[in-house]
């Protein structure tokens, strides 16, 4: 049934059954990702996913009901369902139906050329990265993951005020994974690589760079325990950033839970940190012109030279703090509830290469991996301990691997005393990225 049909005769009957404004939050989405080992597919998923979640007044309360299934023969349900949920919930801080804003900035989220990408295509890339992977060295004694898949979503809203919005993305992934043996030692090594166009899609270059990062862990050793000056990788410190994105967002700061309340308009980080989220950015991982709420989306700067300049907020708690939502009231999926998110979060980029950065430090550590971030990283405190990886940095030039480390301190002392910023950004698929950044000393425990 389409869904547009379906809408105007649940809004119709759900009015008639005593409701006052309505909307519905609808998803779809499908997804082909093929995995291949020795030359062979080993798995190939092609899936369908979606569903459609209703919310409306109902006695001046708002209830939630939600369906997988889009035909006529649901709709009594849905509102029966609403009712019943409106009835029992008791939340003091009332939501909000949005009428919408006046414009909307059109950003390009999805990409006719992928659509048309045929799975014989995305089969032979996969071959190809396994095979670039376990031709590069004869070290290389597997690929064991190679996967390439393509995914796209629709979400649409529409309520009785007259907000009706539609988006439409898609995107294009690859990953593989390599093992590296020399005498006792084994050693993995990933790349993954995602975008919006399948000849981005380089097989030699993501098998290759797969192995390179195993054989380059080979022969890796502990380090005596003290404090190190310390590089995070571009990638390294995008994951560590983002155990700390629930700090920026208002509900967080109204609840007590982060360091970061009081703290507008004032210094948290080094004069050389510019924090951006931009839902508008080209070709971003995280683009719409719009939150799940049908609140327009903006770029936004949340760090300027160090100084924190907003929060982020949704329309229930921008109504609590008497500002407006800045268009980041999103929800994980048509079931979910409407939280906070960030879009393209990322710190911007420095004006030096990573090899500038090694010189300047001379002696140090440049650390490419962590383990434990859930379990080592306190995010209200701000204090970390985790296990990690990387390599040696003498004479300021990047050497042997290390490993079996475990790196501590303190997010906020950290970002007040960053060094320098590498021009390497990059993004992870969640929207999240950071250059490579010299964070000055941290403790390092190993041997």
């Amino acid at each position: 049934m389409d869904i547009k049909v379906f809408k105007d005769k649940l809004f119709e009957k759900a009015l008639k059954n005593g409701f006052s404004d309505c909307e519905i939050y609808y998803y779809s989405g499908k997804s082909i990702k093929i995995s291949v080992l020795k030359g062979e597919i080993e798995k190939f998923d092609n899936a369908t996913s979606g569903g459609l979640s209703f919310r409306g007044f109902y006695n001046g309360k708002i209830g939630y009901s939600y369906t997988e299934q889009i035909s006529e023969n649901i709709i009594d349900s849905l509102i029966q369902y609403a009712k019943e949920n409106a009835e029992i919930i008791n939340d003091e801080e009332k939501e909000e139906i949005y009428i919408g804003d006046k414009n909307y900035t059109p950003v390009k989220t999805f990409y006719d050329n992928l659509e048309d990408v045929e799975v014989d295509t995305l089969i032979e890339k996969a071959l190809n990265i396994e095979k670039a992977a376990l031709n590069y060295d004869n070290r290389i004694i597997s690929c064991n993951y190679c996967i390439v898949g393509k995914s796209s979503n629709q979400i649409y809203i529409s309520n009785t005020k007259g907000l009706e919005l539609n988006k439409k993305d898609n995107y294009v992934m690859a990953f593989a994974g390599a093992l590296a043996k020399e005498n006792d030692s084994i050693k993995s090594g990933m790349e993954i690589i995602a975008g919006f166009d399948i000849n981005n899609i380089d097989p030699n270059y993501i098998g290759e760079t797969a192995s390179k990062k195993a054989l380059s862990c080979l022969g890796a050793t502990s380090l005596p325990s003290k404090k190190y000056n310390i590089i995070f990788e571009n990638e390294c410190f995008t994951d560590l950033l983002s155990c700390f994105l629930t700090n920026f967002c208002a509900e967080s700061i109204q609840k007590g839970f982060s360091l970061l309340k009081g703290k507008l308009n004032k210094k948290i980080a080094s004069d050389n940190i510019t924090i951006l989220d931009e839902p508008l950015m080209e070709n971003g991982y995280s683009s719409s012109s719009f939150d799940s709420e049908g609140v327009a989306c903006y770029n936004k700067t949340i760090v300027e030279n160090g100084v924190l300049k907003t929060y982020l907020y949704n329309l229930k708690t921008a109504k609590k703090d008497g500002v407006k939502s800045t268009g980041n009231g999103f929800k994980s999926g048509y079931k979910g509830k409407i939280g906070i998110s960030p879009t393209n979060f990322y710190i911007k980029n420095g004006n030096k290469p990573l090899d500038n950065l090694f010189e300047n430090v001379k002696d140090g550590v440049y650390i490419t991996e962590m383990s434990g971030l859930h379990a080592g990283v306190n995010n209200i405190s701000g204090d970390f301990s985790v296990l990690a990886s990387g390599y040696l940095i003498e004479n300021g030039k990047k050497s042997k691997a290390v490993e079996q480390i475990t790196i501590a301190g303190n997010f906020y002392n950290m970002m007040l005393n960053i060094k320098d910023i590498a021009n390497d950004l990059k993004f992870a698929l969640n929207g999240i990225g950071s250059p490579s950044i010299f964070v000055g000393e941290l403790s390092v425990s190993g041997e």
